[in-house]
C-alpha cells in the first residue's frame, strides 16, 4: 500500500466554518508534520471544575475524493498535535473529530490560534493530487459521569417515581417502581459521561451538511429535487425555514449548492439570512444521516433528563432551567433573522424563557435563533439553559430521542460511531440497533419504533416543555414526514 506524502498534495480550503458564533479560520496544512493547522473561536464558553463540566468545540474535516466525487472524513492520528496553553484536546473514539476545551476554570469568549492536529493516512490511495477540504465545528457540552434523578412526580405521562441510575441495575418494562433502572453496560442510561450538542442544529449547519453531499445523497435529504430552479425552498417555505437552492444541481453529476436567504434578496448566506435559526422540517432519516456523518448519535431520554436536570433533586413540573415558572407573554423580536436576533422583552428570574405556543413572536412563527436568551451576563433561568449549560432543551423544537419505554428503544447500543453514508445518503454501517435501522440502514422504510419526543416546541403548550414530560408520543411510523417543529440534536460518548 502506498503511503501518502502530504507535501505533494495541494489543499483548497472552503472559507469559514461557522455555527452560532463558532468559527474556524486560517486553515492550512503543515507538510513537514503531517498536520492541519487552524484558529478556532466561539463565545459564551466556560469550564467549572466544581461541576466537572465545560463546553467544547467539536471539530472535524471532510475532503473531496477526486475518484468517487464525494466528501470523505479526514481522520486524526494524535501525532504532532499542538494545543495552545490553557486548552486541552481529546480525540473522539472514531478519530473523526476532536474536542477542544478550556483546561482551567474560567468563562468568556475563546480565541485559540495555531491549533495543530496530526492527520492520518486517510487518502492512502493517492500520492499526488489536489483536494478540497471543508472544516466543520459544533459547540458541545460535557456531561460528566455520575448518578442523577429521573422523573418529577408531576409531569404528564412521566416516570412515576424518582430514580437514581447507577451501573449495577437492570431495566424492566413497564417502568413503575423506584428500583427500576437501566444497565449502563449496553443502553446509554446517562450515568457515563457524554458530550451533547449545546444547541439544536442551525439552518446554516444543515446547509453545510447538504453542501458536502453528492446529488443523489442530497435528493434524499431535501423535499425537492436538487435540480429545481434556483431560489426554490428545499424543505418548506413556512415557519421560518430559509434554506433555498443557490445553484441548481445537474442529475446525477453535480450537486446543488444550498444557501440561506431569509431576506429574500437572492444574495445568500448574509448576516440577515437566518443561518443561526434552529433548522426545522427535518425527519428521522435526515437526523440519523447528519449524526452519523458528523460522528455523533442520538440522545436517549435518560441522557436528555440528565443533561437538563444535572445532579439536582427534581422539582415538580420543572423546565430545563430548574423551576416550574415560565413566561406567558408573546416575545417581541429585534433584528429578526439576523445573527444578532434577540428578544427585547424577556422574562427575569425566577421566571424562565422559552419559545413555545404562548410566547413565539407574531412576526416569527417558528423556531428562533439558537441560544437567543443567553448573554454574557445571563444566568441559567434567564437563558433558559439547563443545569449543565445545554440550550433550548425546553421549547424551540422537539428533541427526538431514544426511549426506555419499549424493547425497540432499549435495544439501542452506541458502539463505535460511524462517519460514512451510503451512496444514497443514508446511515448504513453500525446503525442496526438505532430506531428504524433494523434493515441495515435508516432510509424511512422501517418504522422508527424506539423514538420518543421530549422537550416540546414553538408550537406546543408549556406542558410539553417540562423535562420529565413524556406526552410527546411514542413513534410508530417510519418518521419520514417533514414537520415544522422537528430538527436535530445529538451527542456522543465521551472518549
Amino acid at each position: 500500500m502506498k503511503k501518502i506524502c502530504i507535501i505533494l498534495l495541494i489543499f483548497f480550503f472552503c472559507g469559514i466554518a461557522k455555527a452560532n458564533n463558532i468559527q474556524i479560520t486560517n486553515i492550512s496544512v503543515v507538510p513537514s508534520n503531517n498536520t492541519i493547522k487552524f484558529d478556532v473561536s466561539w463565545e459564551n464558553s466556560w469550564r467549572s471544575d466544581i461541576l466537572n463540566n465545560w463546553d467544547a468545540a467539536y471539530i472535524f474535516f471532510k475532503y473531496n475524493d477526486p475518484i468517487s466525487k464525494s466528501w470523505l472524513t479526514l481522520f486524526f492520528n494524535n501525532v504532532n498535535d499542538n494545543i495552545p496553553s490553557g486548552y486541552s484536546k481529546t480525540t473522539a473514539v472514531s478519530n473523526a473529530g476532536v474536542f477542544i476545551y478550556r483546561s482551567v476554570a474560567g468563562s468568556g469568549s475563546n480565541t485559540i490560534t495555531n491549533v495543530e492536529l496530526g492527520i492520518g493516512s486517510t487518502i492512502t490511495q493517492y500520492t499526488t493530487g489536489a483536494y478540497d477540504i471543508k472544516a466543520f465545528a459544533i459547540e458541545m457540552v460535557y456531561i460528566p459521569t455520575g448518578s442523577f434523578y429521573v422523573g418529577d412526580l408531576a409531569s404528564t405521562n412521566a416516570y412515576t417515581q424518582r430514580f437514581i441510575f447507577n451501573t449495577n441495575t437492570t431495566l424492566t418494562d413497564p417502568i413503575a417502581t423506584p428500583s427500576t433502572s437501566v444497565s449502563s453496560t449496553t443502553f446509554p442510561n446517562g450515568f457515563n459521561a457524554f458530550y451533547c450538542m449545546k444547541y439544536e442544529l442551525s439552518q446554516g449547519g444543515y446547509r453545510d451538511f447538504l453542501n458536502a453531499l453528492t446529488y443523489t445523497q442530497q435528493a434524499n435529504h431535501m423535499a425537492v429535487s436538487p435540480s429545481v430552479l434556483l431560489s426554490t425552498w428545499i424543505l418548506n417555505s413556512a415557519n421560518r425555514n430559509h434554506l433555498k437552492i443557490k445553484t441548481s444541481g445537474v442529475n446525477p453529476t453535480t450537486p446543488a449548492v444550498i444557501g440561506c436567504d431569509a431576506d429574500g434578496d437572492l444574495i445568500y448566506d448574509e448576516p440577515t439570512d437566518g443561518e443561526n435559526i434552529a433548522c426545522n422540517f427535518l425527519n428521522w432519516p435526515d437526523q440519523a444521516a447528519y449524526l452519523v456523518w458528523a460522528g455523533l448519535r442520538p440522545l436517549t431520554e435518560l441522557e436528555y433528563e440528565k443533561a437538563a436536570r444535572g445532579i439536582q433533586i427534581p422539582v415538580a413540573g420543572e423546565y430545563a432551567w430548574g423551576n416550574a415558572n415560565i413566561y406567558l407573554t408573546p416575545y417581541l423580536l429585534t433584528n429578526a433573522n439576523q445573527n444578532t436576533e434577540i428578544v427585547s422583552n424577556p422574562a427575569s428570574a425566577p421566571t424562565g424563557n422559552a419559545n413555545y405556543l404562548l410566547t413565539y413572536p407574531a412576526i416569527a412563527i417558528g423556531p428562533m435563533r439558537n441560544g437567543i436568551f443567553a448573554t454574557a451576563t445571563s444566568n441559567r433561568i434567564n437563558s433558559g439553559g439547563s443545569f449543565y449549560g445545554v440550550m433550548e432543551l425546553s421549547g424551540n423544537i422537539f428533541e427526538r430521542v431514544v426511549t426506555t419505554a419499549n424493547a425497540a428503544g432499549r435495544s439501542f447500543i452506541t458502539g463505535t460511531p460511524q462517519v460514512s453514508l451510503d451512496v444514497n445518503g443514508y446511515p448504513w454501517n453500525g446503525v442496526t440497533t438505532w430506531p428504524g435501522g433494523s434493515s441495515g440502514r435508516i432510509d424511512g422504510s422501517t418504522n422508527a419504533t424506539g423514538l420518543i419526543y421530549r422537550g416540546g416546541s414553538w408550537g406546543t403548550s408549556q406542558l410539553y416543555l417540562r423535562i420529565s414530560d413524556r406526552f410527546g408520543g411514542m413513534v410508530t411510523t417510519p418518521e419520514i414526514t417533514r414537520l415544522p417543529n422537528f430538527g436535530i440534536r445529538g451527542c456522543v460518548d465521551a472518549p
